[in-house]
């Protein structure tokens, strides 16, 4: 089950694995990962719910099973 995460946590993990901020306009900001395939969109704000956590773990597919915990 996915919980809900603080923003600066989700990234720190974002970086770890080797994905980048791509643009940043509007109330979010798009991620992509290291292999250049996969991007998810980050809202911009303070706490991250489980459904969009979830879905930013679905849309990264290349990056290892378990790596947002």
């Amino acid at each position: 089950m996915t919980k809900p995460m603080k923003r600066r946590e989700v990234e720190r993990a974002l970086r770890a694995h080797g994905c980048s901020p791509l643009r940043n306009r509007g109330g979010h900001e798009v991620w992509g990962c290291s292999c250049g395939q996969h991007t998810a969109p980050l809202p911009n704000h303070g706490e991250i719910t489980a459904g969009v956590v979830a879905s930013v773990q679905k849309q990264m597919q290349c990056l290892p099973e378990g790596w947002l915990q």
